[in-house]
């Protein structure tokens, strides 16, 4: 009777056991949740993932425990009986032969939806015929099956797609993309008043520092608060994230928290917000708000004694950071080091115009008194200050430029004739610097050479005024940079009219940080990227080398909503940008440290462009990226 007992128990335990940790077929909602997990990249806030094996000796489907088993060599060696190494398991499992042991991928659900997705590793090399048999059994084998579609994330399958030898329902990553409804941007928690602000209606938007706020739509700058919720998906190098990211407050984007009841009951009340990865709470708190903490004052280096324009173009002389501002002096050094590589451009006939005629026209305009009377303002008259600092702009952009500078700016210009159109762009002490990166505090202009409207008078008195502009003044003021050591320089270049593609990377996997890689936003033509329009979308992917099998590897998170679908940058484009980050990073940050400008390695924040017809890259723009 004892042996039966026993035998009994040890069949009822393995049968547990395999339930647990597998099932050959998903035939209820609930079986797939207790099996799901995370997803192995954070391309996706909310989404629940199953990881599905196909054994092909057995000719059986294993649906298993995501949790338990982190990656799919796991299961199969610790289940199924596989014996080689990681290397020989990616070798058999990710080739574009039929040569398999196993085929792989993950059933992946969006709950706001209630849509289902089956996703290949992007490294995965499966051949058309393989994908279309192996979606056929998956969805054989669940409740799910009209509902489920394959997702194109990688240029090896939207190229498969492209060709029609896929036979099975397909979807890109803005089909994924516009059914997510949070997205986590900054991990952190904070005490706060909440508020709600509608900027859709373009009202007063004058929080105050003890708020956490609501918003409908991506402000033009991030007021000083302790927290902000917003319903609008974000790209990861916008300006909102990166400057949110230097702020270290929580941020999150729930699209459906302007109506939650439950939100709205606490409008006025004190509050915690707590955001993490991939969900955030909100609750009433006895909790005290914590004092603002006094921040140290931080004085800049600036040098008037350079009284000329500063030619790029030649090697950039080591101290002249204090006296051009960092973005001018970062251009100048990617000049020096685009000469050793000969691999990218950067834009040509740029010049920097120095701190001192900054300085100058404070003096010739006799500014100083109105702008001390700013600086005098108390922190918390908010209205005043910003109605203060709108009407010294003004003053400023009527003012008139030293004709002495004048001459010395037409003169450069017209030294050349390849272009018409230059690009004016701010280059303070107070922004691409160590611990404060400062994106879009301030304001570029074009001029055109000639143009009665568009003259370079007008663009230097347009960049020289945003020094002013409320949100740059805000941002300083946050970090206890003193205002008064600040000074703000011009970069001139010739721009860019004839864009095929635009964007930003930075060189780190910023999804997958177990692979060495790069993150890239890049968007059609001259939509901007790091300020898009409402519902504009770009393609955003990662990219890395697949450890122990050797591709090169590109995963989407979303796709281009102006460009049908179809990746804007093809595999050579991509692969170009990938090799050239890491060498561009090394050199780079060898030259702030030896110029003293850094004192640690950073990863790069890269504006680049693609240009004319040839897709020419130039690199516009680098930056020390700080999380």
């Amino acid at each position: 009777m004892k042996k039966i007992v026993l035998f009994l128990f040890l069949c009822l335990t393995v049968l547990c056991y395999s339930q647990d940790n597998y099932v050959n077929s998903i035939t209820k909602k609930q079986q797939f949740l207790n099996l799901s997990g995370k997803p192995l990249t954070d391309k996706f806030t909310n989404m629940k993932s199953v990881k599905v094996v196909y054994d092909y000796a057995a000719k059986k489907l294993y649906f298993f425990n995501s949790t338990r088993y982190t990656y799919h060599y796991d299961f199969c060696s610790q289940v199924l009986g596989f014996n080689g190494d990681i290397g020989e398991f990616n070798k058999q499992s990710y080739n574009e032969t039929n040569k398999r042991t196993y085929l792989l991928a993950n059933v992946n659900y969006l709950d706001n939806s209630d849509d289902w997705v089956m996703e290949l590793a992007a490294s995965d090399e499966m051949n058309a015929g393989l994908i279309n048999f192996f979606f056929n059994e998956i969805n054989k084998n669940v409740y799910f099956k009209d509902k489920l579609k394959f997702y194109l994330n990688s240029p090896h399958v939207i190229l498969l797609n492209s060709k029609k030898e896929l036979k099975i329902p397909t979807v890109l990553s803005d089909f994924i993309f516009k059914r997510i409804t949070e997205q986590s941007i900054e991990n952190a928690s904070s005490i706060g008043i909440l508020k709600k602000y509608d900027l859709q209606k373009k009202e007063d938007f004058n929080p105050k520092s003890n708020e956490i706020i609501i918003i409908n739509t991506t402000p033009e700058f991030i007021p000083t608060v302790r927290g902000i919720i917003i319903t609008e998906l974000q790209t990861p190098l916008s300006h909102l994230v990166l400057l949110a990211k230097n702020r270290n407050i929580p941020v999150y984007v729930d699209t459906k928290v302007w109506n939650k009841q439950s939100v709205n009951n606490l409008l006025g009340k004190k509050v915690e917000l707590i955001t993490k990865e991939s969900s955030y709470s909100l609750k009433a708190s006895q909790k005290p708000i914590p004092a603002k903490k006094a921040v140290k004052e931080i004085v800049l280096k600036r040098d008037f004694s350079v009284t000329d324009l500063v030619d790029l173009e030649t090697e950039t002389p080591v101290n002249i950071v204090n006296s051009i501002g960092s973005k001018a002096t970062n251009l100048g050094l990617l000049k020096q080091i685009q000469k050793e590589m000969r691999s990218f451009k950067t834009p040509e006939y740029a010049f920097a115009i120095p701190f001192y005629y900054f300085n100058e026209h404070i003096k010739e305009n006799d500014l100083q008194n109105k702008i001390n009377a700013m600086y005098a303002i108390p922190k918390d008259s908010v209205k005043l200050l910003e109605k203060e600092l709108k009407a010294f702009r003004k003053t400023v952009k009527n003012s008139k430029v030293n004709p002495e500078l004048l001459k010395k700016v037409e003169e450069k210009l017209n030294a050349q004739s390849d272009f018409k159109n230059f690009r004016f762009r701010s280059s303070t002490n107070a922004e691409d610097m160590e611990g404060f990166n400062g994106a879009g505090l301030y304001d570029s202009k074009t001029a055109v050479i000639g143009d009665s409207v568009k003259t370079v008078e007008k663009a230097i008195l347009e960049v020289w005024s945003s020094f002013w502009n409320f949100r740059a003044f805000q941002e300083r003021d946050l970090f206890g940079i003193n205002h008064e050591s600040c000074a703000m320089g011009v970069l001139v270049h010739r721009s860019f009219p004839d864009e095929k593609a635009n964007g930003v990377l930075v060189t780190r996997n910023m999804y997958r940080d177990r692979y060495a890689g790069i993150t890239v936003n890049v968007q059609l033509g001259e939509e901007s990227v790091v300020k898009p329009e409402p519902n504009v979308t770009c393609d955003e992917f990662y990219c890395h080398n697949f450890n122990g099998f050797g591709s090169f590897v590109v995963d989407y998170c979303s796709t281009s909503s102006l460009n049908n679908g179809k990746p804007i940058l093809n595999e050579t484009e991509i692969k170009k940008l990938f090799n050239l980050s890491p060498i561009l990073e090394r050199k780079l940050n060898n030259l702030w440290q030896k110029r003293k400008m850094a004192k640690r390695t950073y990863p790069l924040d890269i504006e680049f462009k693609y240009l004319g017809n040839e897709k020419q890259l130039y690199i516009k723009q680098a930056r020390a990226y700080m999380d």
